[in-house]
């Protein structure tokens, strides 16, 4: 009797763990004739039909190969929602990976400043408070009421986050401008420099910040409309910032404004491994009555070269001005250098567009939406393997353009 209730232990302990693990065939199509680069995949756990478990963990595999992924919590509950990952595909290429999730934990991706010895790392998210003792401790979520200002109080001004190509930081006041980090080399650097590099750090051939916005829009900075001129978010109950994933292959940042003329704001700042842009989704409580946003790029420096396709939902500009810094001392440390800023619109979302002497803007949220989406993008002249030259830039959009439209196709059996 004692045997048989051991076996039937056993075989019980080891059904449950069978019951606690299942694995997907996920089958990702690229509709197009063109080959993709890292591709974005996401599955979505509400989506996967009779699965009994929270999901602790997850492996992604492709032909006997490890691909890299990420499980993230996005509304915070302590439970994941959805498994993201990269893929390479050829020109119309369907390839098929077994995906294998698990209610056992593992070893996390690293959270935000913890990045040392994980090598396989392609993105990274940080926020910092600026401590009078230099330590600037690392946080994940901060949230204050709207009157309450501490840009200054926090190290690099708000939440900052990068992939190999390009970095960006998002301000902590009324303003929540979009900033820019411009690279040399194709690497992770806001761990070392922290937006903030060094003579010396530049002299070794780490990036800095490329951007003065100055009253713009800057590169992509989503503003209220009033009618005529964007606005900063200046009449805000509360506001906040918390970094959802620093990685390893997409970061998530969302910004949320409570109490906007009557409306909760939250924005979902999404930038994935290989890629330059950043994916800007924005949240409404409830359905938006009249157009109250915009979003475009600023006519960059003295002599400014832009464009606007209205019927395409792309503004772009090209030009240099002085960084941020603005001081003699720091305008002979960091002289001004060339940029390409960009902004696609998807027609779903877009209302008009318009010029001014500083912007080029798009307003978007249409009456009776709840959400809306647009993506920013922008290349320094500095970049070893980017773009030099505006016509080059702007040649590039046209193809940027298609890539966002057509997406993979994910299956999952």
């Amino acid at each position: 009797m004692k045997r048989f209730l051991t076996i039937y232990l056993i075989s019980s302990l080891c059904l449950s763990a069978m019951a606690q693990q299942r694995t997907l065939q996920v089958t990702v199509e690229n509709p197009t004739a063109v080959a993709k680069t890292d591709a974005p995949v996401v599955i979505r756990f509400s989506d996967v039909k009779k699965l009994k478990f929270a999901v602790a963990s997850a492996s992604v595999v492709s032909n006997g190969t490890v691909i890299p992924c990420q499980l993230d919590d996005l509304d915070g509950d302590r439970k994941n929602d959805e498994l993201a990952f990269v893929v390479n595909l050829a020109a119309n290429e369907t390839k098929t990976v077994d995906v294998t999730l698990s209610a056992e934990a593992k070893a996390n991706s690293p959270l935000s400043g913890e990045l040392e010895g994980s090598a396989k790392a392609r993105t990274y998210a940080d926020m910092q408070l600026n401590d009078k003792k230099g330590k600037h401790p690392f946080i994940t979520r901060l949230e204050t009421p709207g009157k309450v200002n501490v840009y200054s109080d926090l190290y690099h001004h708000g939440a900052a986050f990068e992939s190999e190509l390009t970095a960006f930081r998002i301000y902590f006041d009324h303003r929540q401008n979009i900033d820019i980090y411009g690279k040399v080399k194709r690497q992770l650097e806001l761990p070392d420099t922290h937006f903030y590099t060094t003579p010396e750090q530049q002299a070794q051939g780490y990036g800095n910040d490329v951007l003065w916005a100055g009253q713009s829009v800057g590169c992509g900075s989503l503003k209220l409309w009033d009618g005529s001129a964007p606005q900063n978010w200046t009449e805000v109950e509360t506001r906040g910032q918390r970094i959802i994933s620093a990685g390893p292959v997409r970061t998530l940042v969302e910004v949320s404004d409570l109490g906007v003329n009557g409306y909760d704001v939250r924005t979902l700042y999404t930038l994935w491994a290989g890629h330059r842009e950043v994916e800007v989704c924005t949240c409404l409580d409830k359905p938006i009555e009249s157009t109250m946003f915009c979003t475009g790029v600023q006519k960059y420096g003295p002599q400014p070269e832009s464009i606007i396709r209205e019927s395409e939902g792309i503004a772009a500009s090209w030009g240099k001005d002085y960084p941020e810094q603005s001081s003699d001392k720091a305008k002979e440390q960091f002289p001004p250098e060339a940029v390409g800023l960009a902004v696609y619109v998807p027609a779903d979302y877009r209302i008009n567009s318009s010029e001014s002497d500083i912007n080029c803007l798009f307003t978007l949220g249409k009456k009776g939406q709840t959400s809306f989406r647009y993506y920013v993008s922008f290349c320094a002249d500095k970049e070893a393997n980017g773009y030099h030259f505006a016509s080059a830039w702007f040649a590039s959009l046209d193809a940027w353009k298609a890539e966002l439209d057509a997406p993979v196709k994910v299956r999952v059996k």
